[in-house]
């Protein structure tokens, strides 16, 4: 997925203090005042893990994919619950049953965390700034950026390109690769893709990408980008591209060759992206998910039953495991009352429900693989200084849980972004 993690206007640039709001209409587009519009622009970059501590506003890194998921009927035969759980359940297990070390943001700078000793190592190598740094995922660790000014006379359009920095997998130092205004996964370790727009340029313009190694160094040519458009994630040999700014109705992302300029494909509801995998939902709750292989050209066709539907994804490491999260039951006003963790094999595709993740929707669930591993991570949002984390073995059949003191003013980075 593209993270947008720096040089967009500071209001570009954050997210939520509560659940992303989904569209403004086209009308509101046209009329509304600068502020209205960068609500909406918001949208685009919202972050898709869950806000900080009570009071903070995180930097933006990302489109949420809830978010961007199309607005659907819920299905009639929908399991109605009259209340919903807000707890992850499972065994509980003693300190040191998590996979470690843990990554942490925060006031402090991001770091590692043990929590069998509550040992806490800072990353070092990332300068102090003004704003929080943004996490993303990207092959063999994590992409590192501060939040940039604004631009002083537009507030959606893009400010000075900022610092990016690449944190190897457990490394304890950041080495910094380049400038930039938005950062994407590429395929290969260590590889991020790097856009900028020029200093002032509105949402609507043509950015330009450069692919890099994890110590800075060019990989091929500059790219040039299609007006309004930007990088989610290199998919195997091509670029899949998102809009910067998003109406009502279904999201339509472009799959590109970089190498000709060539759209290659168009796909519509976009829920997942992987280094060698795209899954969307062209109808959701109507027909089934569909995974493509582009590498194979292969698509795998995973049918939905008429109680759920897809809302968010997250591939592993490899692109064989999507762990997806499923509106699993529904209000009595057909509102999404509770979801549930489903992993899909996409070779296969063979679906595993995973335990004790039923959770209502009140309350913000983050999940993702550990590392290069099958193992899941899942948390719901507190703002409690003890975090319950779920963790589950890919065909287990329960869901470990460890209670996690998190050091102050720190959140626990699960998934891909954060």
């Amino acid at each position: 997925m593209a993270a947008t993690i720096g040089g967009v206007g500071d209001i570009l640039r954050h997210g939520r203090e509560g659940e992303p709001k989904r569209w403004a209409s086209p009308t509101a587009l046209a009329v509304a005042s600068v502020t209205l519009l960068v609500a909406v622009a918001a949208v685009r970059f919202v972050v898709s893990w869950h806000p900080g501590p009570p009071g903070y506003v995180k930097a933006a890194v990302t489109p949420s994919r809830t978010a961007r998921a199309t607005t659907v009927r819920p299905p009639r035969h929908a399991r109605r619950l009259l209340k919903e759980p807000v707890r992850l359940t499972g065994v509980v297990t003693p300190s040191g049953g998590l996979p470690t070390p843990l990554l942490l943001n925060g006031n402090r700078e991001p770091g590692w965390f043990w929590p069998a000793t509550d040992r806490f190592q800072a990353i070092t190598g990332l300068p102090r700034s003004r704003w929080e740094y943004s996490l993303a995922r990207v092959p063999g660790g994590w992409a590192a950026q501060s939040s940039g000014q604004a631009s002083p006379h537009c507030q959606t359009c893009f400010g000075a390109p900022t610092p990016v920095y690449f944190i190897a997998d457990g490394a304890v130092s950041a080495t910094r690769v380049g400038v930039a205004d938005s950062v994407a996964a590429g395929t290969s370790t260590g590889s991020l893709w790097l856009t900028t727009w020029r200093p002032g340029a509105d949402l609507s313009t043509s950015g330009t990408a450069q692919q890099v190694t994890g110590t800075g160094q060019a990989l091929g040519p500059p790219v040039r980008l299609p007006p309004g458009y930007g990088i989610e994630r290199a998919v195997s040999t091509a670029l899949l591209l998102t809009p910067n700014l998003q109406g009502p109705g279904p999201v339509f992302d472009k799959l590109l060759d970089p190498g000709t300029g060539r759209v290659i494909r168009v796909f519509s509801n976009v829920i997942a992206v992987g280094p060698n995998q795209i899954a969307w939902h062209g109808c959701p709750a109507r027909c089934a998910l569909k995974v493509l292989n582009l590498p194979a050209g292969t698509v795998t066709a995973v049918p939905q039953t008429l109680r759920t539907w897809v809302i968010s994804a997250t591939f592993d490491a490899t692109g064989r495991l999507l762990a997806a999260q499923e509106v699993a039951a529904t209000k009595p006003s057909g509102e999404p009352a509770a979801t549930r963790l489903e992993v899909i094999n996409t070779v296969s595709g063979h679906v595993s429900a995973v335990p004790g993740t039923l959770i209502s929707t009140q309350v913000e669930l983050a999940f993702g693989w550990y590392s290069a591993t099958d193992r899941l991570l899942a948390s719901v949002f507190s703002r409690s200084a003890v975090v319950r984390v779920g963790s589950w073995q890919s065909g287990g059949a329960q869901l470990s849980i460890q209670a996690v003191r998190i050091p102050a003013k720190c959140w626990l980075v699960i998934g891909e972004y954060g």
